[in-house]
């Protein structure tokens, strides 16, 4: 379905119901709201991951502006403050009050300034291989490099793309010699079976890593965010390292981190049965009625 929402429209998809029949009587179950990454792809490539969440929460889905099936806005309002914003409006529109956003890699981006331009509205966060800051940080124990598993020709053409050349040859070229890398030794098949469940909007990516990227760092502003937040990032992450998890754990008081030994960048279908047990046991600790909607929304 779609709605629309600050002078655009946003595809959203639901999973799994709000309330569960318990007996004699209904009851809640926790709402995520997730978010993908790219910037450029859209939700596809997260469901073989997260569709199991289902079984613990209604899981609502969305494509981000300019990607997927949702709108094409101007290219230059595609900034991770305005997607924070939409997701804002989308939950204001849905009644939902505290939503758990789960973001991935850089819907991780938006899920972090979700929580600090908007500190009332998440109920949780959880943050899967993103990072606060696209800079370098220091790692005492870094995983392996592009450069160490695939060679030079990967990293120039990886090069390319984060410069922002996401013309077709360049883009072709990267999801051969640098896709299967986003994964760890065991699982370098998964990029290829997961991203072929999203399209891909160049015109958003090449915005992205040319003329935003640069500036994004929220490090000195993670202080701010008080709602309970699970971090998670695979060992063999070298697009948003370990280091980068490490700092977001560090930065929001309270959160915790777990850290999937198998896994690279996509850790919820590298190791799906230790991702979802985290998930599910972080989701356990929250109050569900949290993100209901208010009585005056149902009339």
């Amino acid at each position: 379905m779609r709605v629309r929402i600050n002078q655009t429209d946003l595809y959203l998809d639901v999973v799994g119901s709000q309330l569960d029949l318990a007996g004699d009587h209904l009851r809640p179950r926790p709402t995520l709201v997730a978010l993908h990454g790219g910037p450029g792809f859209d939700h596809g490539y997260l469901r073989p991951g997260l569709d199991p969440v289902a079984a613990d929460a209604q899981v609502i889905y969305v494509d981000l502006r300019g990607q997927g099936r949702s709108g094409r806005p101007p290219v230059e309002t595609c900034t991770l403050e305005q997607m924070a914003d939409d997701v804002a409006g989308l939950c204001e529109l849905l009644g939902i009050d505290h939503p758990v956003v789960f973001g991935h890699s850089a819907g991780g981006f938006v899920a972090l300034h979700l929580a600090i331009r908007h500190p009332g509205l998440p109920g949780g966060l959880i943050l899967s291989d993103t990072a606060p800051t696209l800079a370098p940080l220091p790692d005492a124990d870094p995983p392996p490099s592009l450069a160490d598993r695939a060679g030079p020709d990967a990293v120039a053409v990886a090069a390319r793309l984060f410069a922002g050349d996401v013309s077709p040859a360049t883009f072709e070229a990267f999801g051969r010699q640098v896709g299967p890398f986003y994964a760890a030794p065991g699982h370098l098949d998964v990029p290829a079976r997961l991203l072929a469940l999203s399209s891909f909007q160049a015109d958003v990516a090449s915005h992205f890593f040319g003329a935003l990227a640069p500036a994004y760092d929220v490090r000195a502003r993670l202080g701010e965010i008080t709602v309970p937040t699970l971090v998670l990032v695979g060992r063999y992450d070298w697009v948003c390292p370990p280091a980068a998890s490490h700092a977001i754990a560090d930065g929001i008081a309270g959160a915790e981190l777990v850290e999937l030994a198998d896994a690279g960048h996509f850790a919820f279908a590298e190791e799906p049965a230790r991702f979802q047990g985290a998930v599910r046991t972080f989701l356990s600790r929250l109050d569900p009625t949290a993100s209901q909607p208010p009585a005056s929304a149902l009339r």
